[in-house]
Parts: structure tokens; sequence; C-alpha cells
């Protein structure tokens, strides 16, 4: 069984400097071609407080969350979905790390993951820190390489969603193999 799991914000976003309001997220944008190729319904993480739509007040709560390693409160998933042994997760890259909302789903699941697909977006970060905490987030799971796609990329994320695919299974629909 395999959980697609993505943290996206709708809202003010940037794009090689400003700040285009978007109504889906980009990592929920490739959270969908991944959903499609895997033919797995996508799960979005939601905090229980929501993000602002404002892109500097999101950074501003973001660094607050970061710098405190807060473990901000989530709203509940499906308890089926996180028994999945494996996970496709994704999340947009912050100050070169995780949200914090990762943090709180992965410390506080009661059956962690044994493989993690970790694929983000960013906008010249790329993975960040981000494999480092997965690691040390979820140290019993074995974590591969992720895929970093730049946010104002994201409509022409499709062939490195199969490329990526690909280079773990020799077709880019991870059903067709057994894990």
């Amino acid at each position: 069984m395999i959980a697609l799991i993505e943290f996206s914000l709708p809202g003010e976003t940037l794009v090689h400097g400003p700040t285009p309001v978007v109504h889906v997220g980009h990592t929920a944008r490739v959270a969908r071609l991944l959903g499609d190729r895997l033919n797995v319904s996508p799960l979005s993480l939601q905090p229980q407080t929501t993000y602002p739509v404002d892109y500097e007040a999101v950074l501003r709560r973001a660094k607050l969350e970061l710098t405190g390693q807060a473990l901000p409160a989530i709203q509940p998933l499906s308890s089926t979905t996180l028994q999945a042994p494996i996970w496709f997760l994704g999340y947009p890259i912050w100050f070169g790390h995780v949200p914090r909302v990762i943090a709180t789903l992965l410390t506080q699941v009661p059956t962690p993951p044994k493989v993690i697909y970790p694929f983000v977006t960013h906008e010249g970060s790329g993975l960040g820190q981000s494999m480092a905490d997965l690691q040390r987030l979820c140290p019993t799971a074995v974590v591969q390489p992720g895929l970093p796609i730049r946010g104002s990329r994201v409509a022409r994320a499709a062939p490195a969603v199969d490329h990526w695919l690909q280079s773990y299974f020799d077709q880019p629909s991870i059903q067709s193999k057994e894990i």
C-alpha cells in the first residue's frame, strides 16, 4: 500500500521575484501528477491553524516555527493512510528545511513509514536540508533521493516526475511492481 501525502499552500507565492496568487499550491500540483501516475489519490496535510494567504506573513510564521522547532497541530489523517509502509511525501522547502507541519506528522505518526519518497517545490534551494530533516525525524525509514521541482516550473514538471519514477521502477507506475 502507498500513501501520497502533500503539504501545500494556495495564496501568494514567490515566482522569479513577484508574488502571484495561486489557487492550488505548487506542491499540490506535483502531487496530482504523481497521483495520476501511481493511481493513488493525494491526501492534503492541513495544519489546524491555517497559514495566511500573504507570502510575507507565511514567511514570518514559518521562520518562527523553524526557530522554535515548533510542532504545529495538524488535522488528522486516515489511520489506514498512515499505516502504509511506503509514503510519497511532498512539501515546499522553507528556509532550507521541511515545514514544521511535516515534522509534526513524522513525529506523531503511530507507525512510521518504511520508505519515504520525498518530492519538494522550491525557488532555488533544491532539496535544501530536507533529506537530513526527514532522516532525523523518521530514523527507521529509508529516505530515497528526492524530486526537487521549481515552483515556477511546476506546469512543466511531468517529464521530471516521469523520469524520477522511472529511476526507481521500470515503468512510471509503481502499481506494476511489487515493493
